[in-house]
């Protein structure tokens, strides 16, 4: 099949969960014999043609403002895309999706597949009429694909609930991670399992903020814990220039506590294989692929408990209540004082639970056996009979 994939920013990914899902699909499904186009954007990823071995990447034009970069994005490469005629055309994310109905109009030939990551219009850096269109990229997603993709269960009720629509669950396909070398660390001046590390970008929504009091907080109260295990704060904005700024002032002068920016690469994997916990106090969440990064890495995971979170870590995590500073703080001194073999068997309870639920060929077949059926009207029976008992 020829895949034409629609809605991230571009490959190799800098961040962004679509962005590193989209990563990890595209060249597994080039290794299963299929051709694969992305579209990307060129002051993302500059003029890398050939993203990744074997997947082509396409650029579009848009227009480089906060609410109209990526609807633009979008709406260019779905005509430029027409060339390709391509089988499968799979558009990522809430705002892209509002071109659904235009792409079935567009590729009258291909089967248009959305994929909901989170839902976009419960973000606070949105206004009313974006959080409108966003809602309406939902409706769009669930009533006019030729198939809809949830990466959640939890996403998948809420679709059920709120369109009543079933979409099929596909979570995250996802890599095994290799140990990344330490070194990386000594840029920062961080010790092996010696920080709190919190991984995201830098939105009201992901809460930094509050873990910044409830890192003050947890440090005031036991400083025997906290003396020598600083707070990492990795991330920048997406469109919240004022946001980010105040974070940069409200954390000047505060002792144990270090913003090193967006991170990529080796030195983001090293500085979450070797976090003593990771942190993650999200208010909301589709399913947090930082959160699946850190289980994988067999790290603990301090997390508010919200479902996507209780999702992804198969529980086995700390948890915290969304917004609550000494629920956090709390959080985070029951983490530092545990033994380390409890920490230890949290951290690979996790990771178990991250390698069987977000296997990445299962689930890169998972999405091909959705293809397949979209295309060809082909289902295939994946659940093993059960023998006749008599």
């Amino acid at each position: 099949m020829k895949i034409v994939m629609i809605g991230q920013k571009g490959l190799p990914a800098r961040s962004g969960g679509i962005e590193r899902h989209v990563e990890i699909l595209a060249p597994g499904l080039v290794s299963r014999g299929h051709e694969v186009i992305v579209y990307g954007r060129k002051r993302y990823v500059g003029n890398r043609v050939l993203a990744l071995p074997g997947v082509i990447q396409e650029f579009s034009w848009g227009i480089p403002t906060k609410h109209l970069d990526a609807i633009t994005h979008s709406f260019t490469a779905l005509v430029h895309a027409r060339q390709h005629k391509p089988d499968i055309v799979h558009i990522h994310g809430t705002g892209a999706a509002l071109l659904t109905p235009l792409a079935r109009m567009i590729h009258p030939r291909a089967k248009v597949i959305v994929t909901i990551h989170c839902l976009d219009r419960v973000l606070s850096k949105w206004n009313r009429f974006a959080r409108f269109m966003f809602q309406l990229g939902e409706k769009c997603a669930c009533y006019f694909a030729h198939k809809t993709i949830a990466v959640s269960e939890t996403l998948t009720r809420y679709c059920l609930m709120q369109y009543h629509r079933q979409t099929s669950f596909i979570a995250h396909a996802f890599p095994a991670m290799e140990q990344p070398d330490k070194t990386a660390l000594e840029a920062f001046g961080l010790q092996e399992n010696g920080y709190f590390l919190f991984v995201a970008r830098l939105i009201p929504d992901k809460q930094a903020h509050t873990l910044v009091d409830a890192y003050t907080l947890a440090r005031k109260e036991r400083p025997d814990l906290f003396k020598h295990k600083p707070l990492v704060i990795v991330g920048s904005g997406s469109s919240t220039d004022k946001y980010v700024d105040w974070m940069y002032r409200k954390v000047a002068g505060l002792s144990g506590v270090l913003m090193v920016g967006a991170q990529y690469g080796e030195t983001l994997r090293a500085l979450q294989a070797h976090a003593f916990a990771h942190v993650f106090p999200t208010a909301s969440e589709g399913l947090s692929l930082a959160v699946l990064e850190a289980g994988a890495f067999a790290r603990p995971v301090i997390a508010t408990s919200i479902e996507a979170n209780v999702e992804a870590t198969g529980g086995h995590m700390i948890p915290c209540v969304p917004g609550d500073v000494t629920s956090l703080a709390q959080a985070m001194i029951t983490a530092a004082d545990m033994d380390t073999q409890a920490l230890s068997n949290l951290g690979q309870a996790c990771a178990g639970h991250i390698a069987h639920a977000y296997d990445e060929d299962q689930r890169i077949d998972d999405l091909i056996r959705l293809y397949s059926e979209a295309v060809y009207r082909k289902s295939e029976l994946v659940t093993e009979l059960v023998p006749n008992a008599s």
